[in-house]
C-alpha cells in the first residue's frame, strides 16, 4: 500500500496530501540493505519489499498513515529488526539501519490530523446550542413577542403596506400519525450517509472497512434497512386495518420496488461515463428494492388483519411464524452456499478478500462463494475496484451489494419488520421498549459470539462487504437500541424534537438520489487547491449542510416526495 507517487518525499517543501508521511533511511552498511514491510490492516499478508539501498545509501519512503506500518531491512537474506508503529499524518521520520537496530525517530512534525475534526464538532455544538438558547428565550419571552409583533404592525400602520384587520392563516400540523422518532432515525441516517459518501473529510473512520471490521460507514445502510423494515409493518398494519385489499398491496410493493431499481440503475449510470457493456447493475437502491419486494410480498401473504385478544408476552413473534420461517430458511441458504460451495480453483468456506491475503493463496478468490456467483452472473456489470483492493492488491472485480447478500439483507429489514409489529402489537410503552432492548442486546451478543468477538480469524467474522450474519445481527441490534433510544426522547418524553435530523428523513429519497447526482458538482462539492483533511472536511460539510438546508425548505413548504 507504499503511494503511486514516491518523488514527494524527495522534494523537502512538497505539501504532502493526507494520511501520507515520509521515512528518510540512511544504510550505514557498506552492503545492499532491502526494506520489508507491510501495513496490519492487510490480515496474513507477505511482506512487501519496498525498497533497495545501496552501500552507504538513502532513500526516502511515501508510506500511508490509516494503519500501523511493520518494517524491518535484510542484509544476506536475515531478518533485522523488526518493528511496527503507527505514524502520523504530514511527519517526516528518519531511520538509520544500524547493527544496533535503530528505531524510527521523528525530523519534522506536523499538526495534528484529527484538530480539524475537534474544530467542526465544537463549531457545530456551539451553532447548535445558541440557536437552541435563542429559540428558547423568544418561545418563553411573552413581551418579547408581543414587543415584535407590535412593531411589525405598527409599521404596517404608519406605511399602510397592509390592511388594519390582519387574518393569520391557520397552522397546519403536517402527518400528526408519523412516528417522530423513525423519522429522526432515518434523517440521522440519511445525514451520516450523504457525509460519508462525499468523503467524510476522507478519514478512515468515516470510510469502508476494507474488508473484515466495522466503521461509523458501515452502519449506515443496514441502519437504513432495519428503518424501512419498521416503517413497511406500520403502513402494511394500518391499510389492512382499514380493509385495503390484498391484491392492491401486492401492486402497490411491486410499483415501488420497480421505481427502486430504476432509481438505482440511474445512480449507477451517473457516477460513471460508461457504455452498456459495462454498467454496474447492483446497488444500494436495488437491494433496497429487492428485498422491500421479498419481505413486503412476505408480510402481504401472512400478517392477519384481526387484533389478537389475549396478549401474551410472545405473541408478536408466534403471530408471525410463516414469515420467520421463511427467513430463517433464507438464512441456511446463504450459509450453505458460504461455507459448502466448492469455488473453482478457491474451495469452499473462504471468506477472504482474495489478493495479499492468506500469504496469496488465493489470490483470485474474492468474496469466495459471494465473489463467484456475482462474477458468473453479472459478468463486466460490476463495481470496478472495490475497498478492499487497495490493501490487498486484488485484481478480480468484487461488488459488495451483489447476490448472495440479499438473503442475510432479508433478515436485516424483517428485524425492523419485527420491531414494528412489536409498536402495533404491545399498547404499553414499558412493554414495547424492554422487548427492543432485549432484541438489540440479544442480536449484537449473537453476533459478536459467531465472530468471537475478534475482527479476524473468527467463524464468521463481521463483514459489510458479504453482508455475513454477524454483521446482519451486530447491525440490527444497534439499531433496536438507537430507535428506542429516540422513541422514548422524541416520542414519549418529548425532550427533544428530533430537529435538524427529523427534515431529512421526511424526504429521504430525495436526498439520497439528489446528493448522488450532484455530487461532484458545485455547490455540492469541488476539487480543493490542497489535499488535506482540512480542506476536504470543510467541503463535505458543506455539501450535507446545504442538502439539509434544501430539506428543511421542503418541509417548510409541504413538499414530500414518495415513491
Amino acid at each position: 500500500m507504499l503511494f503511486a507517487n514516491k518523488e514527494k518525499c524527495l522534494q523537502s517543501t512538497s505539501l504532502l496530501s493526507y494520511d501520507e508521511a515520509c521515512i528518510d533511511i540512511f544504510n550505514t552498511f557498506n552492503d545492499t540493505v532491502s526494506i520489508f514491510g507491510q501495513y496490519q490492516q492487510c490480515h496474513e499478508c507477505n511482506f512487501q519489499n519496498f525498497t533497495v539501498l545501496s552501500p552507504q545509501g538513502n532513500k526516502s519512503l511515501l508510506i500511508s498513515t490509516r494503519s500501523p506500518l511493520t518494517l524491518y531491512w535484510d542484509k544476506d537474506g536475515i531478518d533485522n529488526c523488526i518493528f511496527s508503529k503507527l505514524y502520523y499524518e504530514h511527519y517526516r521520520y528518519g531511520w538509520n539501519i544500524t547493527s544496533q537496530c535503530e528505531q524510527v525517530r521523528i525530523k519534522n512534525a506536523a499538526d495534528d490530523a484529527y484538530l480539524p475534526i475537534l474544530m467542526a464538532f465544537v463549531f457545530l455544538f456551539c451553532f447548535g446550542t445558541l440557536w437552541y438558547m435563542v429559540k428558547c428565550i423568544y418561545k418563553n419571552s411573552g413581551r418579547l413577542r408581543s414587543l415584535l409583533a407590535w412593531s411589525s404592525e405598527l409599521e404596517d400602520d404608519l406605511t399602510g403596506s397592509t390592511p388594519l384587520v390582519i387574518e393569520r392563516p391557520p397552522s397546519i400540523k403536517k402527518h400528526p400519525h408519523r412516528i417522530k422518532s423513525l423519522d429522526v432515525f432515518r434523517g440521522l441516517c440519511i445525514i451520516l450517509m450523504i457525509f460519508i459518501n462525499y468523503g467524510g473529510g476522507h478519514y478512515w473512520f468515516f470510510q469502508h472497512s476494507p474488508w473484515n471490521g466495522i466503521t461509523l460507514a458501515d452502519l449506515v445502510f443496514p441502519w437504513f434497512m432495519w428503518i424501512m423494515g419498521l416503517s413497511l409493518t406500520v403502513s402494511m398494519h394500518k391499510k389492512l386495518q382499514r380493509a385495503v385489499p390484498r391484491r392492491t398491496l401486492v401492486f402497490q410493493v411491486l410499483r415501488r420496488s420497480a421505481l427502486l431499481l430504476f432509481l438505482g440503475v440511474v445512480v449507477n449510470s451517473s457516477k460513471h461515463v460508461l457504455s452498456i457493456a459495462e454498467l454496474r447493475f447492483p446497488g444500494v437502491l436495488q437491494r433496497f428494492a429487492v428485498t422491500y419486494c421479498i419481505v413486503g410480498l412476505l408480510e402481504i401473504a401472512f400478517a392477519k388483519r384481526i387484533e389478537i385478544d389475549n396478549i401474551s408476552c410472545v405473541t408478536d413473534i408466534v403471530q408471525a411464524w410463516p414469515q420467520w420461517l421463511f427467513v430463517l430458511m433464507l438464512v441456511a441458504i446463504h450459509t450453505c452456499i458460504t461455507f459448502l460451495v466448492n469455488v473453482p480453483g478457491c474451495g469452499n468456506g473462504y471468506l477472504g478478500p482474495g489478493g495479499l491475503d492468506d500469504m496469496s493463496k488465493h489470490f483470485n478468490c474474492t468474496g469466495g462463494a459471494a465473489g463467484y456467483i456475482d462474477r458468473q452472473v453479472f459478468g463486466h456489470h460490476l463495481l470496478k475496484i472495490s475497498d478492499c483492493s487497495r490493501i490487498y492488491e486484488n485484481k478480480v472485480w468484487f461488488d459488495p451489494e451483489g447476490i448472495l447478500g440479499i438473503l442475510t439483507s432479508v433478515l436485516t429489514v424483517y428485524l425492523g419488520v419485527q420491531a414494528g409489529r412489536t409498536l402495533n402489537t404491545y399498547q404499553n410503552v414499558k412493554a414495547k421498549t424492554i422487548r427492543w432492548v432485549v432484541w438489540g442486546c440479544s442480536m449484537c451478543l449473537i453476533g459478536e459470539i459467531l465472530c468471537s468477538f475478534k475482527i479476524d480469524d473468527g467463524p464468521i467474522p463481521l463483514n459489510k462487504q458479504l453482508w455475513s450474519l454477524s454483521f446482519t445481527l451486530v447491525t440490527a441490534g444497534m439499531a433496536f437500541i438507537i430507535h428506542t433510544f429516540l422513541f422514548l426522547i422524541v416520542d414519549i418524553y418529548r425532550k427533544w424534537g428530533g430537529r435538524p435530523f427529523f427534515y431529512p428523513g421526511m424526504n429521504s429519497i430525495v436526498l439520497y438520489v439528489g446528493h448522488e447526482l450532484f455530487r461532484n458538482t458545485f455547490p455540492f462539492g469541488w476539487i480543493p487547491t490542497v489535499e488535506t483533511h482540512s480542506a476536504y472536511l470543510f467541503m463535505n460539510l458543506w455539501g450535507t449542510g446545504l442538502w439539509v438546508a434544501i430539506a428543511i425548505y421542503l418541509y417548510k413548504h409541504d413538499i414530500f416526495f414518495t415513491i
